[in-house]
Protein backbone atom coordinates (compact mmCIF):
# COMPACT_ATOMS: atom_id res chain seq x y z
CA UNK A 1 0.00 0.00 0.00
CA UNK A 2 1.04 3.34 -0.68
CA UNK A 3 1.73 6.33 2.42
CA UNK A 4 -1.05 9.15 1.37
CA UNK A 5 1.59 11.75 2.92
CA UNK A 6 4.92 10.69 1.27
CA UNK A 7 3.78 8.06 -1.14
CA UNK A 8 6.40 5.29 -0.07
CA UNK A 9 5.09 1.83 -0.55
CA UNK A 10 4.30 -0.05 2.56
CA UNK A 11 2.95 -3.00 4.20
CA UNK A 12 2.05 -2.18 7.78
CA UNK A 13 -0.61 -0.12 9.26
CA UNK A 14 1.98 3.37 9.92
CA UNK A 15 4.54 4.52 7.35
CA UNK A 16 7.81 3.63 8.21
CA UNK A 17 9.37 6.73 6.79
CA UNK A 18 6.81 9.55 8.45
CA UNK A 19 4.46 7.77 10.55
CA UNK A 20 1.50 8.24 9.11
CA UNK A 21 -1.03 5.64 9.81
CA UNK A 22 -1.52 3.66 6.22
CA UNK A 23 -4.89 2.97 5.40
CA UNK A 24 -6.33 -0.10 3.38
CA UNK A 25 -8.96 0.64 0.44
CA UNK A 26 -9.19 -3.57 0.06
CA UNK A 27 -10.41 -6.52 2.74
CA UNK A 28 -9.93 -5.70 6.38
CA UNK A 29 -9.24 -8.73 9.01
CA UNK A 30 -12.35 -8.95 11.33
CA UNK A 31 -10.37 -9.34 14.00
CA UNK A 32 -7.92 -6.55 14.12
CA UNK A 33 -9.45 -4.89 11.46
CA UNK A 34 -5.33 -4.72 8.90
CA UNK A 35 -5.77 -4.58 5.62
CA UNK A 36 -5.84 -8.13 3.75
CA UNK A 37 -4.41 -9.34 0.72
CA UNK A 38 -7.03 -10.40 -1.91
CA UNK A 39 -6.16 -14.51 -1.66
CA UNK A 40 -4.72 -14.31 2.27
CA UNK A 41 -6.20 -17.31 4.32
CA UNK A 42 -4.86 -15.66 7.54
CA UNK A 43 -4.59 -12.30 9.04
CA UNK A 44 -0.44 -11.57 8.64
CA UNK A 45 -1.26 -9.21 11.70
CA UNK A 46 -3.13 -11.81 13.99
CA UNK A 47 -3.42 -15.02 12.13
CA UNK A 48 -7.08 -15.03 12.00
CA UNK A 49 -8.23 -17.25 9.26
CA UNK A 50 -9.62 -14.62 6.63
CA UNK A 51 -12.12 -17.37 5.31
CA UNK A 52 -10.67 -17.13 1.52
CA UNK A 53 -10.27 -20.50 0.37
CA UNK A 54 -7.20 -21.60 -1.78
CA UNK A 55 -7.03 -22.44 -5.02
CA UNK A 56 -6.72 -26.22 -5.51
CA UNK A 57 -3.80 -27.65 -7.77
CA UNK A 58 -4.23 -29.63 -10.59
CA UNK A 59 -3.49 -32.20 -9.32
CA UNK A 60 -5.90 -32.28 -6.73
CA UNK A 61 -8.29 -33.37 -9.95
CA UNK A 62 -6.90 -35.92 -11.26
CA UNK A 63 -8.76 -38.63 -9.55
CA UNK A 64 -11.76 -37.13 -10.78
CA UNK A 65 -10.10 -37.14 -13.84
CA UNK A 66 -9.20 -40.70 -13.60
CA UNK A 67 -12.73 -41.91 -12.57
CA UNK A 68 -14.42 -40.26 -15.66
CA UNK A 69 -11.71 -41.85 -17.72
CA UNK A 70 -12.13 -45.17 -16.72
CA UNK A 71 -16.08 -44.94 -16.70
CA UNK A 72 -15.77 -43.93 -20.15
CA UNK A 73 -13.51 -46.72 -21.10
CA UNK A 74 -16.06 -49.24 -19.36
CA UNK A 75 -18.95 -47.77 -21.58
CA UNK A 76 -16.94 -48.27 -24.83
CA UNK A 77 -16.01 -51.53 -23.92
CA UNK A 78 -19.45 -52.57 -23.52
CA UNK A 79 -20.57 -50.94 -26.56
CA UNK A 80 -17.91 -53.00 -28.58
CA UNK A 81 -19.00 -55.97 -26.67
CA UNK A 82 -22.52 -55.92 -27.88
CA UNK A 83 -21.72 -55.02 -31.28
CA UNK A 84 -20.08 -58.41 -31.51
CA UNK A 85 -23.05 -59.85 -30.26
CA UNK A 86 -24.55 -59.22 -33.93
CA UNK A 87 -22.75 -62.29 -35.41
CA UNK A 88 -24.39 -65.67 -35.48
CA UNK A 89 -23.87 -68.15 -32.78
CA UNK A 90 -21.77 -71.29 -32.83
CA UNK A 91 -22.95 -74.39 -30.82
CA UNK A 92 -24.93 -74.16 -27.80
CA UNK A 93 -23.75 -72.73 -24.44
CA UNK A 94 -23.27 -76.05 -22.22
CA UNK A 95 -22.84 -74.41 -19.21
CA UNK A 96 -25.97 -71.98 -19.25
CA UNK A 97 -28.48 -72.98 -21.66
CA UNK A 98 -28.03 -69.73 -23.78
CA UNK A 99 -30.13 -66.72 -23.52
CA UNK A 100 -32.93 -66.06 -26.03
CA UNK A 101 -32.05 -64.79 -29.16
CA UNK A 102 -32.74 -61.33 -30.88
CA UNK A 103 -35.19 -61.64 -33.45
CA UNK A 104 -34.95 -61.54 -36.91
CA UNK A 105 -34.99 -57.93 -38.31
CA UNK A 106 -34.56 -56.01 -35.93
CA UNK A 107 -31.75 -53.66 -34.82
CA UNK A 108 -30.35 -56.22 -32.20
CA UNK A 109 -30.14 -58.85 -34.95
CA UNK A 110 -28.53 -56.23 -37.39
CA UNK A 111 -31.45 -56.36 -39.80
CA UNK A 112 -34.17 -53.57 -40.39
CA UNK A 113 -33.79 -50.68 -38.17
CA UNK A 114 -29.95 -51.30 -36.90
CA UNK A 115 -27.50 -48.59 -36.88
CA UNK A 116 -25.21 -48.50 -40.20
CA UNK A 117 -22.48 -51.71 -40.78
CA UNK A 118 -25.45 -53.79 -38.91
CA UNK A 119 -24.35 -53.32 -35.58
CA UNK A 120 -25.90 -53.41 -32.32
CA UNK A 121 -26.17 -50.38 -30.72
CA UNK A 122 -25.72 -49.76 -26.74
CA UNK A 123 -28.21 -46.85 -26.87
CA UNK A 124 -31.17 -49.52 -27.94
CA UNK A 125 -30.48 -51.91 -25.26
CA UNK A 126 -31.80 -51.99 -21.28
CA UNK A 127 -29.38 -51.98 -18.54
CA UNK A 128 -30.70 -55.59 -17.94
CA UNK A 129 -30.18 -56.43 -21.56
CA UNK A 130 -26.63 -55.18 -21.50
CA UNK A 131 -25.83 -57.00 -18.66
CA UNK A 132 -27.50 -60.32 -19.76
CA UNK A 133 -25.33 -59.82 -22.82
CA UNK A 134 -22.06 -59.63 -20.91
CA UNK A 135 -23.08 -62.53 -18.68
CA UNK A 136 -23.63 -64.48 -22.14
CA UNK A 137 -20.37 -63.44 -23.29
CA UNK A 138 -17.98 -64.57 -20.15
CA UNK A 139 -20.36 -68.02 -19.99
CA UNK A 140 -19.20 -68.62 -23.68
CA UNK A 141 -15.22 -67.71 -23.24
CA UNK A 142 -15.32 -69.94 -20.23
CA UNK A 143 -16.79 -72.53 -22.19
CA UNK A 144 -14.63 -71.71 -25.11
CA UNK A 145 -11.63 -72.80 -22.42
CA UNK A 146 -10.51 -69.13 -22.43
CA UNK A 147 -10.89 -68.23 -18.86
CA UNK A 148 -8.66 -64.54 -19.26
CA UNK A 149 -11.04 -63.16 -21.10
CA UNK A 150 -13.99 -65.18 -19.16
CA UNK A 151 -12.86 -63.24 -16.46
CA UNK A 152 -12.77 -60.08 -17.94
CA UNK A 153 -16.20 -59.92 -19.02
CA UNK A 154 -17.71 -62.05 -15.98
CA UNK A 155 -16.24 -58.04 -14.19
CA UNK A 156 -17.57 -56.32 -16.60
CA UNK A 157 -20.84 -58.22 -16.43
CA UNK A 158 -20.97 -57.60 -12.82
CA UNK A 159 -20.19 -54.14 -12.71
CA UNK A 160 -23.23 -54.14 -15.24
CA UNK A 161 -26.21 -55.80 -12.97
CA UNK A 162 -24.85 -53.33 -10.64
CA UNK A 163 -26.43 -50.74 -12.53
CA UNK A 164 -29.43 -52.52 -13.45
CA UNK A 165 -32.89 -51.31 -11.55
CA UNK A 166 -33.12 -53.15 -8.66
CA UNK A 167 -36.92 -54.41 -9.21
CA UNK A 168 -35.42 -55.60 -12.67
CA UNK A 169 -32.85 -57.73 -10.19
CA UNK A 170 -34.75 -61.52 -10.08
CA UNK A 171 -33.96 -64.76 -8.98
CA UNK A 172 -32.42 -65.42 -12.93
CA UNK A 173 -30.41 -62.36 -12.38
CA UNK A 174 -29.03 -63.17 -9.15
CA UNK A 175 -28.33 -67.05 -10.63
CA UNK A 176 -26.55 -65.43 -13.22
CA UNK A 177 -24.45 -63.26 -10.95
CA UNK A 178 -23.86 -66.04 -8.87
CA UNK A 179 -21.99 -67.79 -12.09
CA UNK A 180 -20.14 -64.97 -12.50
CA UNK A 181 -18.55 -65.06 -9.01
CA UNK A 182 -17.85 -68.09 -9.22
CA UNK A 183 -16.11 -67.72 -12.84
CA UNK A 184 -13.88 -64.79 -11.03
CA UNK A 185 -13.07 -67.84 -7.71
CA UNK A 186 -15.25 -65.44 -5.76
CA UNK A 187 -16.60 -68.57 -3.82
CA UNK A 188 -18.57 -66.27 -0.89
CA UNK A 189 -20.28 -63.83 -2.99
CA UNK A 190 -21.55 -66.75 -5.11
CA UNK A 191 -22.70 -68.73 -1.69
CA UNK A 192 -24.45 -65.36 -1.05
CA UNK A 193 -26.16 -65.72 -4.31
CA UNK A 194 -27.64 -69.72 -3.70
CA UNK A 195 -29.14 -68.43 -0.43
CA UNK A 196 -30.66 -65.56 -0.81
CA UNK A 197 -32.49 -67.57 -4.62
CA UNK A 198 -33.32 -70.55 -1.73
CA UNK A 199 -34.48 -68.25 1.17
CA UNK A 200 -37.42 -66.72 -1.67
CA UNK A 201 -37.58 -70.14 -3.34
CA UNK A 202 -36.50 -73.35 -1.44
CA UNK A 203 -36.56 -75.65 -4.27
CA UNK A 204 -35.78 -73.41 -7.01
CA UNK A 205 -33.29 -75.58 -9.66
CA UNK A 206 -31.22 -73.14 -10.46
CA UNK A 207 -30.41 -71.95 -6.86
CA UNK A 208 -29.39 -75.90 -6.05
CA UNK A 209 -27.16 -75.73 -9.03
CA UNK A 210 -25.77 -73.01 -7.98
CA UNK A 211 -25.63 -74.24 -4.28
CA UNK A 212 -23.71 -77.71 -5.84
CA UNK A 213 -21.36 -75.51 -7.77
CA UNK A 214 -20.34 -73.44 -4.98
CA UNK A 215 -19.90 -76.87 -2.67
CA UNK A 216 -17.72 -78.27 -5.57
CA UNK A 217 -15.63 -75.07 -5.56
CA UNK A 218 -15.04 -75.29 -2.10
CA UNK A 219 -13.91 -78.44 -1.77
CA UNK A 220 -17.03 -79.56 -0.21
CA UNK A 221 -18.59 -82.92 -1.36
CA UNK A 222 -20.94 -83.58 1.24
CA UNK A 223 -22.92 -80.60 0.74
CA UNK A 224 -22.42 -80.77 -2.88
CA UNK A 225 -24.33 -84.13 -2.45
CA UNK A 226 -26.52 -83.25 -0.35
CA UNK A 227 -27.23 -80.07 -3.37
CA UNK A 228 -27.91 -82.22 -5.69
CA UNK A 229 -29.91 -84.81 -3.73
CA UNK A 230 -32.26 -82.24 -3.10
CA UNK A 231 -32.08 -81.14 -6.92
CA UNK A 232 -33.23 -84.85 -8.27
CA UNK A 233 -35.78 -84.70 -5.78
CA UNK A 234 -37.64 -81.73 -6.55
CA UNK A 235 -36.79 -81.86 -10.15
CA UNK A 236 -39.86 -82.82 -11.81
CA UNK A 237 -41.87 -80.73 -9.37
CA UNK A 238 -40.58 -77.49 -9.76
CA UNK A 239 -40.09 -77.93 -13.53
CA UNK A 240 -43.66 -78.18 -13.90
CA UNK A 241 -44.01 -74.83 -12.31
CA UNK A 242 -42.94 -73.17 -15.42
CA UNK A 243 -40.91 -70.67 -14.39
CA UNK A 244 -38.93 -68.43 -17.56
CA UNK A 245 -35.39 -69.02 -16.17
CA UNK A 246 -36.03 -72.82 -16.12
CA UNK A 247 -36.68 -73.08 -19.83
CA UNK A 248 -33.91 -70.36 -20.66
CA UNK A 249 -31.22 -72.74 -18.63
CA UNK A 250 -33.31 -75.98 -19.69
CA UNK A 251 -29.94 -77.63 -21.19
CA UNK A 252 -27.64 -76.59 -18.35
CA UNK A 253 -30.57 -77.91 -15.86
CA UNK A 254 -30.32 -81.29 -17.80
CA UNK A 255 -26.78 -81.33 -17.69
CA UNK A 256 -26.52 -80.78 -13.79
CA UNK A 257 -29.47 -82.95 -13.42
CA UNK A 258 -27.01 -85.65 -15.25
CA UNK A 259 -24.19 -84.47 -13.36
CA UNK A 260 -25.99 -84.80 -10.09
CA UNK A 261 -27.30 -88.74 -10.67
CA UNK A 262 -23.29 -89.15 -11.20
CA UNK A 263 -22.43 -87.24 -7.67
CA UNK A 264 -25.11 -89.00 -5.72
CA UNK A 265 -25.59 -92.56 -7.60
CA UNK A 266 -29.02 -92.07 -8.09
CA UNK A 267 -30.97 -94.00 -11.18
Amino acid sequence: MRCPKCGSDETGKFCARCGSKIKSSGPKCGKCGAGLDRDSVFCAECGTPTGHKPDKPATAYLPWVFSALALVAFAVAIAFFIRGQAAPRVGDMGMTGGLPEAEPGTAMDGGAGAPSGGMADLSQMSARQAADRLFERAMREEDGGDTERAKFFANMAVQAYAGVPPEEIDLDAHFHLGLLELLQENNVAAGTESELILSVRPNHLLGLVLAAKVAEAGGDPASQAAAYEKLLSVLDSERGAGLPEYQMHGSLIDVEAARAREVTGAN
